[in-house]
């Protein structure tokens, strides 16, 4: 069982990436999303063990453990939404558990932490006052229309992790946020990074993931110039603009999400660190399918 909305329906690229590959997908239980999870439903497929996301699907699920506690099925929570070092590791090795290889579960959760620490002890080198440059981040959806940014979270949170500094860290407290494009200019951050996937609602957006082309990509993204008043940004006058694949955060490769960031806020640190080849290497080692497409673009790339 699984919920596909949020696949089939967000992320369509990675959607018809594994029902491709195994088709079988189609034919699993859909068991709903968020506030609509049917408990029910998952009760009646009589599963082993139940694994939710923290702290999203405890958040609507927390009421409801009695049910599952009544069947006997166990309910397991993993959290890669904390974007720490160590919750990420944790998680990983109790899924690890669950599945029945620690070994495996150990294996991918050490390298994770080696891709980390090749940002965390490089960023650490840096003195307090350095100078962070400052940093604009927002959901493509074309440039005729202002997509949401992150404060203190998500996107927002990495930001600060890789040596920048976050021109909306202080609009609030929620996982997304709003900025008046009146802000971005008077903030005239040095750098700008757009994060990009499929949706059939944006027709103009920055595509990237599974089977994107990067010159598409990069075609898009240079769109974004034309915007009123964003000549005269020093971004744009720098050639600081760039695009990430969206789901390159909160996930168990993400360290590719985290070296982009900082080798975009700070490239005389990471010259020698290529993200995409290390998601490459990644994907042949642990995951299920290829990796193909373009998960990073900038403007600067030839």
């Amino acid at each position: 069982m699984w919920i596909s909305w949020s696949w089939e329906g967000r992320r369509e690229d990675a959607w018809a990436t594994y029902t491709t590959a195994y088709p079988q997908l189609l034919d699993i239980a859909d068991v709903g999303y968020n506030d609509n999870i049917n408990v029910e439903t998952i009760i009646a497929l009589e599963p082993d063990v139940v694994l939710m996301s923290a702290p999203v699907n405890y958040t609507f699920m927390e009421t409801q453990l009695d049910k599952f506690d009544a069947a006997g099925i166990p309910v397991v929570f993993f959290n890669f939404h904390a974007q720490t070092l160590e919750m990420h590791r944790a998680s990983m090795e109790l899924i690890g558990k669950v599945m029945g290889d620690e070994a495996r579960g150990k294996e991918i959760a050490d390298y994770y932490e080696e891709q980390m620490n090749l940002v965390y002890d490089r960023i650490a080198g840096l003195s307090e006052d350095a100078e962070r440059p400052s940093v604009y981040m927002e959901f493509s959806m074309g440039p005729g229309q202002y997509g949401n940014t992150w404060s203190t979270r998500m996107w927002g949170a990495l930001i600060a992790q890789c040596g920048g500094r976050n021109i909306a860290a202080d609009l609030g407290d929620a996982n997304s946020v709003e900025i008046a494009p009146e802000q971005i200019i008077a903030e005239n951050p040095d750098i700008i990074i757009f994060t990009a996937s499929p949706r059939n609602d944006v027709s103009d957006n920055v595509v990237l993931g599974y089977g994107a082309d990067a010159e598409a990509a990069r075609a898009a993204l240079r769109s974004y110039e034309t915007r009123t008043g964003w000549d005269s940004l020093n971004a744009i006058q720098n050639g600081r603009l760039s695009g990430i694949y969206h789901d390159l955060s909160r996930h168990i490769f993400d360290f590719a999400g985290t070296q982009f960031l900082a080798k975009q806020i700070h490239p005389e640190l990471f010259a020698d660190v290529d993200p995409e080849a290390n998601l490459a290497d990644f994907f042949a080692w642990y995951m299920p399918v290829e990796l193909d497409g373009v998960w990073t673009v900038a403007l600067e790339d030839k």
